[in-house]
């Protein structure tokens, strides 16, 4: 199964804006070398800080440099320890990659149950990649039952926000009547939103 987690977590790190949290800003301005020069041991350091105030893209941070083993020494418990903090105070980014990592067995047991969990509850705060991640496990029964209908769902929901992953399963569902009417209408619509997505991504 393609799992975004994979690319998300561990090529793709996006801390998001924090505007209420000078501390977090000031860590991801050194993580990514914004107006400072690139520095992943004072982005730690800021991070550190801002958890300390409790800011939860802070601590989701942390916890992801130390499973990455970017600018502290590779460890996936102590980042388990951070991304579950948040994940408990209901962070859907933590949420998202506490599931992924019940998913794939990183530092836990392999559990598809507690990744389905976890990925559900990230999934319904409007998380983009658990929306669809969470239709892929419904579609292929992974933690849950199979329920195509499911699917279809959590993948439109991903495809109306811009997921061009979840805009591709969308168009071939509707293609092919999966989970949903066949509709080859609405999946040359879809198709056409991803050949627009990849000429504004170009």
């Amino acid at each position: 199964m393609k799992f975004l987690l994979l690319i998300t977590l561990l090529f793709a790190i996006v801390f998001p804006v924090n505007a209420d949290s000078s501390l977090y800003e000031r860590g991801r301005a050194y993580f990514y070398g914004d107006g400072v020069e690139q520095d992943y041991e004072k982005a730690l350091l800021a991070f550190e800080h801002a958890a300390k105030t409790g800011d939860l893209d802070a601590i989701t941070a942390i916890g992801i440099m130390h499973i990455i083993g970017i600018g502290v020494e590779q460890n996936d418990v102590k980042g388990l320890e951070y991304l579950r903090k948040a994940a408990n105070q209901s962070h859907p980014k933590a949420q998202y990659y506490l599931g992924a990592m019940y998913y794939l067995g990183i530092g836990v047991p392999l559990d598809l149950e507690k990744a389905f969990s976890w990925i559900s509850l990230s999934a319904n705060q409007d998380y983009l990649f658990a929306q669809h991640n969470l239709a892929e496990m419904y579609e292929n029964g992974k933690g849950v039952s199979k329920n195509l209908e499911k699917a279809f769902e959590y993948y439109i929901i991903a495809a109306r926000k811009g997921g061009i992953e979840s805009q591709i399963k969308v168009a071939e569902m509707y293609k092919e009547g999966i989970g949903t009417e066949k509709n080859i209408e609405k999946s040359e619509y879809w198709l056409k939103q991803i050949e627009e997505s990849k000429v504004i991504s170009q």
